[in-house]
């Protein structure tokens, strides 16, 4: 009888450890998962300078993540565009490190007005020489283009980053010339 009695004690104590450790274990869970969902990392910057009398003609300078420029483009139009294809991976996955994995393919000017965009000057420039290789794997959830276009403006820096399910682009004012930020 006084082992009984031991263990209905006993047992809500034990519970209650137990319940309690599960939980410091799923709040750990929860944040890594917020952590890895919601990473963006950083994969390029682009500023612009415009052509001297000549509207809607650009260069655009592309550098990577660490600031060494890739190289520099003339761009056609009021806006720009960069597209990346990726291997997205399973949200199951980033939660254990494993990263999408993505390519920058493209990048292009392109004009706001549809009219301008069908019959003015454009051009685009290949980045990659090689295309990210669709392999079917456990950790794979699908390959995806995305691409990002923004407006055009001088004196701003266009940073790039890529998240788990994407490209996205922040715009960060200069107060200097271009060519004294890089």
């Amino acid at each position: 009888m006084g082992k009984l009695i031991g263990f209905i004690i006993g047992l809500p104590v034990v519970v209650t450890i137990i319940s309690f450790v599960l939980n410091i274990i799923l709040a750990i869970l929860l944040s890594m998962t917020y952590t890895s969902l919601t990473q963006e990392q950083l994969i390029a910057t682009l500023t612009f300078d415009s052509k001297p009398n000549q509207s809607q003609i650009f260069t655009a300078h592309l550098h990577d993540a660490e600031g060494s420029k890739i190289d520099d483009y003339e761009l056609f139009g009021d806006q720009w565009r960069i597209d990346a294809g990726f291997i997205k991976m399973e949200y199951w996955a980033n939660v254990f490190g494993v990263d999408s994995k993505y390519t920058l393919n493209r990048l292009e000017g392109r004009y706001k007005n549809i009219e301008d965009q069908n019959n003015k000057k454009k051009k685009s420039y290949q980045l990659e020489a090689h295309s990210l290789i669709d392999t079917m794997s456990f950790f794979i959830d699908t390959t995806d283009v995305s691409s990002v276009y923004k407006d055009i403006k001088i004196n701003t820096k266009y940073s790039i980053f890529k998240t788990p399910t994407g490209l996205m682009v922040r715009e960060t004012k200069l107060n200097t010339p271009i060519e004294k930020f890089f």
